[in-house]
Order: C-alpha cells, then sequence, then structure tokens
C-alpha cells in the first residue's frame, strides 16, 4: 500500500513537472532547484529527481554532469527544425486519417471543434488551460484515424515539444492572426475528406505558428535561455 502510494506521487510529481515545462513556467534555459521543486509539488527529492529523469528522456531536460538539471533551452535553430518534422510527420498523420476516417472520427471531430470554437484563445493566463486542453483535443481528432501507431506516436511527441515555443509566444506578444478562421477552414476541408486541401491547411497553420514565434524570439532573444543567432 506503502509503494503504490509512493508511486502515485512520483506520477503525480512528474505530471506537475511535465506541465510546468511545456508551459514554461519552468523557462528554459533555467537550471533546476531540486529543493525549491520538491517544496514546490510537497514532494521528496527522490520523486523529483526521478520526474526530472523522465523528462531527460522526452528531450524536455538536461542532464548536467556534476551540475544536476537544466530545463533545455529553445533556439530559431530548433524551432526551424521542429517546424519542418511536424509538418511532413503531421501531415502524414492527416492524410491517413482522412484515408481511413469513419462515422465514430466524424463524431469525435465534430465535438473536438465545437468545444474550440466555443473558446477565445486567451493572451494571458486567463483560461490557458481549458483552450490549451481543446485545442489539443482538436489536433488530435484530426489525425484520430490514422492506424499507424508510430508515425502518431512521433507526432504527439512533436507537437509537444512546440507547446513549450507556444507559451513562449504568449508571454512575448500578442498572435496577429484569426487562428479560429484557421481552425474552421481545416476542419471544413478535413469534414469533406479533401485530403489535398486539409494537408496545405495544416502545412500553413503549423508555419504561421512558426513564423510568429521566430519573430518574437528575435524580438526578445532572452527568452531562449541561449542566445538565437543561428544559421
Amino acid at each position: 500500500m506503502l509503494e503504490r502510494s509512493a508511486q502515485s506521487l512520483t506520477q503525480a510529481t512528474y505530471e506537475r513537472l511535465r506541465k510546468d515545462v511545456l508551459s514554461c513556467v519552468l523557462r528554459p534555459g533555467d537550471r533546476v532547484n531540486l529543493k525549491a521543486l520538491a517544496e514546490r509539488y510537497q514532494a521528496s527529492a527522490g520523486a523529483v529527481r526521478e520526474a526530472l529523469s523522465r523528462l531527460v528522456a522526452e528531450d524536455l531536460v538536461l542532464a548536467e554532469p556534476q551540475k544536476g538539471f537544466r530545463i533545455c533551452a529553445i533556439s530559431l535553430a530548433d524551432l526551424n527544425d521542429l517546424t519542418l518534422a511536424r509538418i511532413e510527420i503531421e501531415t502524414s498523420c492527416l492524410r491517413h486519417s482522412l484515408e481511413h476516417s469513419n462515422l465514430a472520427w466524424e463524431a469525435t471531430l465534430v465535438s473536438a471543434h465545437h468545444r474550440l470554437s466555443r473558446l477565445e484563445e486567451p493572451h494571458d493566463g486567463d483560461h490557458a488551460d481549458a483552450w490549451t486542453s481543446a485545442h489539443v483535443a482538436f489536433h488530435e481528432a484530426l489525425v484520430g484515424a490514422c492506424p499507424n501507431t508510430w508515425l502518431l506516436r512521433i507526432r504527439s511527441m512533436l507537437f509537444e515539444q512546440t507547446a513549450r515555443y507556444r507559451a513562449m509566444s504568449i508571454a512575448i506578444a500578442a498572435e496577429q492572426r484569426d487562428i479560429g478562421h484557421e481552425h474552421q477552414a481545416l476542419f471544413e476541408a478535413a469534414l469533406a475528406k479533401d485530403a489535398s486541401k486539409a494537408s496545405e491547411l495544416l502545412k500553413q497553420h503549423i508555419q504561421t505558428t512558426s513564423a510568429l514565434l521566430i519573430e518574437g524570439l528575435r524580438v526578445t532573444p532572452e527568452m531562449t535561455g541561449r542566445s538565437t543567432q543561428s544559421n
């Protein structure tokens, strides 16, 4: 019973820590204060250390020999590579999903889009969790019928890595775009099973997000945790 309780606490610590890394509550490039995090999550140092080790495997935290842990920095070069990878993998997942779509997939997509369309994108901390959850659910619904579990696994990893950049963009500046219109157009193309149009809209959607983030990071380079000078 005690072992199960300890495992539950470790899992809860991991989930809270991971959320704080992805939302940039723990800033990219910052060194981790193990004691401070243990107090923050009301957990043991061992539970925090284990959670950090799991995040190292996810490329969200860096383990530095003799120095402890550091939140992985972000950079323009990394964002460019991440954007290209997302376009390749996510549009592939979408095409497979549309090819294998059925009535259950349509119902899930309609529900996810309706929920997202009812929420206004936050430009600060207000309602951020609700919108982020709805946004993730909509994009997952789009690719939900893709039968290739490896593609979906890679897509999920790339999507979550982008979450850190998106969180930084809210802190840097409000996005100058009609993201609701972008989601509506993507939803309609997917529902119509127009794979070519849906894939192109998804590509543009990802590229627009990346372009805005790149501009924001160039304006505020200190937000990256490292220099943003790159080729």
